[in-house]
């Protein structure tokens, strides 16, 4: 026993992981004792917003993983010469921010090229002294054992919130400066490779967006393999096109599937982690590998509902509450899935959708005018072909960046777990 003893108390304090250079224990501290100033903005700043001036950092410009600010919705201030407010909330390179209303405990670094910056009540401000690296205790305090113990000094009022006093009695566990320092670098070279991930991933994304639109607008058209313009586009109902699907579930099959922005179809236990269906699924339908369904509830990005066809299993049933589909010979599937993914066909349905009537979250639409009244662009099976192709090499490329980003940040989350005590 003594022996055990022994051997827990010399490894006490000290990460899993760590560069071989250093050693000995980390010390407890308390934040507070670290810091310089711990302030929050004031709720004033409406009358200061502006469509130009300096920035305007916000709750929602804080990550929900890392340290780097979000900066794609940026406001804005002007304030007058001199603002007490201005002066005593502007912020300055290795400022460490966090959430204290709502989301708990994000957590933003500031870097040295932000520029002149602000904060409203929502944000603390925590300035540290230079005996500390900033961007360690960032890291540090954006850690998930970090996270639950700012969550712990939650006010515990009517509304979550955290006091900047409880955020002064916060305590961390660091090592010496220059050991803050090589994790802090070493981070900051995996945060750079995540970021630049990100960035790829979203011009990706971005990209096809912007080429489906002039593809399915015909600014752009494909040639043949002869180098010849293809025929001029039908126009054609959408039961012209697809057949519908009602056959119900005899065989009793288990594969629940819901419709999902990002995932298709997919099974509901995988992404719900429970099944949410009813217990007899016998009178669910029964769809087939390539059959499409159509949720006509709104979800993120999908304001009419979202379409979607069935890629990853051989078979799997769906609620009657959805409209089930597959496609008449003539017309290629992957073709009509790039479109119905571009949301081309929300004026269409919009059209068929009787003006504010919901139904349990359903717009309240006519199957027989979703097959007789809406109307699709049809180009030759060739034109098609070639449409599909394109768009899937875009597709293929946008998947690859999102695996490789999920392991640098799953890579990330690891060293995070590890790095620190």
């Amino acid at each position: 026993m003594e022996a055990t003893a022994e051997i827990t108390a010399a490894v006490k304090n000290v990460p899993a992981l760590r560069f071989p250079e250093f050693y000995g224990e980390w010390v407890n501290v308390k934040l507070g004792s670290l810091a310089k100033t711990i302030t929050s903005g004031s709720r004033d700043w409406a009358q200061f917003y502006s469509d130009s001036g300096d920035k305007f950092i916000r709750m929602t410009n804080l990550p929900k993983k890392g340290i780097s600010l979000i900066l794609d919705d940026l406001r804005f201030v002007s304030l007058p010469e001199n603002s007490s407010e201005g002066k005593r909330t502007s912020l300055e390179f290795g400022d460490i921010l966090i959430s204290i209303t709502a989301e708990l405990g994000k957590i933003g670094w500031i870097p040295s090229d932000l520029g002149l910056a602000y904060i409203n009540q929502h944000v603390a401000l925590v300035r540290l002294s230079k005996k500390v690296d900033s961007q360690f205790i960032a890291h540090h305090l954006s850690t998930n054992k970090s996270n639950v113990r700012l969550n712990r000094l939650n006010d515990s009022g009517a509304k979550a919130g955290l006091n900047l006093l409880s955020i002064r009695s916060l305590s961390l566990t660091i090592p010496t400066i220059g050991e803050q320092q090589k994790i802090a670098s070493f981070l900051t070279i995996v945060d750079d490779q995540i970021q630049q991930l990100s960035k790829k991933k979203s011009l990706l994304d971005k990209y096809k967006k912007g080429v489906m639109q002039q593809i399915f607008s015909q600014q752009i058209r494909f040639k043949d393999d002869n180098g010849n313009n293809f025929p001029v586009w039908e126009e054609k109902k959408l039961g012209e096109v697809f057949e519908r699907v009602k056959s119900k579930n005899a065989e009793n099959n288990k594969n629940v599937l819901t419709i999902s922005a990002q995932h298709g179809l997919i099974n509901q236990e995988d992404f719900f982690n429970k099944s949410v269906s009813a217990e007899n699924v016998t009178g669910y339908y029964l769809l087939q590998k390539g059959d499409f369904a159509y949720n006509k509830s709104y979800s993120k990005g999908y304001p009419m509902g979202a379409i979607k066809r069935l890629t990853k299993y051989d078979k799997g049933v769906v609620s009657t509450l959805y409209i089930c589909f597959k496609i008449k010979d003539g017309s290629s599937e992957e073709y009509f899935e790039q479109y119905f993914n571009s949301g081309n066909l929300n004026s269409e349905l919009h059209k068929i959708a009787q003006e504010g009537a919901r139904n349990h979250g359903l717009l309240n639409m006519s199957v027989v005018e979703f097959f007789n009244d809406i109307k699709l662009p049809r180009p030759t099976i060739a034109e098609q072909t070639k449409i599909a192709s394109f768009l899937t090499s875009i597709d293929n490329k946008i998947n690859y960046t999102s695996k490789q980003l999920g392991q640098a940040q799953q890579f990330k989350k690891g060293l995070l777990q590890q790095l620190f005590v």
